[in-house]
């Protein structure tokens, strides 16, 4: 509860440089589950953006430990997970996680140094119906490694949650953030997981 009043108040500094405005919203699983309750955010969101104000979001904290520690109504939890349930509220046209490793490998490039960077996931390579696969999986590894819990792993749940909702998502380097102009362009830059349309049988 504190630690978010020091937060806002560095983001409000900082935006506010550049003569912008941010607005605070703090989630819980229930407002993202509850029909009612997303829509209302998802609204909240819409007219903050047609505002020019920039949203500042975080999980709920003070109400929400309880759901994290028990494992009860667990939606939430890590900041990857958050991410990708606001972009599908917002609707948006593209999410961006930035880490500190240019995107998924096939293998560990801390241990591999001929690991080679995935540019592009979908459908047709990787995923079934917006659904990672096993196999994708045991490429980022599982929780306890260099790519586990709060690494690769819970971006590839992102990434499956944004691609059901029609998003692509982007991993890449947060040490470039001049790199988000390319990626906005669409060149081959982080991995990219390609959000597709499902085709209906006639």
């Amino acid at each position: 509860a504190v630690g978010q009043c020091m937060m806002m108040h560095l983001y409000d500094k900082m935006f506010g440089e550049y003569n912008r405005v941010v607005a605070q919203i703090l989630l819980t699983g229930e407002d993202v589950d509850a029909p009612v309750r997303a829509e209302h955010l998802r609204n909240t969101f819409a007219s903050l953006l047609e505002r020019g104000v920039i949203p500042v979001v975080n999980e709920n904290d003070s109400v929400s430990s309880a759901e994290i520690e028990t494992g009860q109504c667990k939606v939430l939890g890590d900041n990857d997970t958050l991410s990708a349930m606001v972009a599908r509220l917002c609707r948006a046209d593209l999410l961006v996680l930035l880490s500190d490793i240019d995107g998924l490998y096939d293998d560990d490039p801390h241990q591999n140094p001929g690991a080679r960077l995935i540019h592009r996931v979908d459908q047709r390579q990787m995923c079934i119906r917006d659904r990672v696969t096993p196999e994708l999986r045991a490429v980022a590894g599982g929780a306890g490694t260099w790519r586990g819990t709060g690494g690769m792993t819970t971006k590839l749940n992102a990434a499956e949650l944004a691609m059901k909702a029609g998003v692509d998502m982007v991993i890449t380097n947060g040490a470039r953030p001049e790199d988000l102009y390319g990626i906005v362009a669409g060149e081959d830059i982080g991995t990219r997981f390609v959000a597709q349309p499902e085709i209906l049988e006639l």
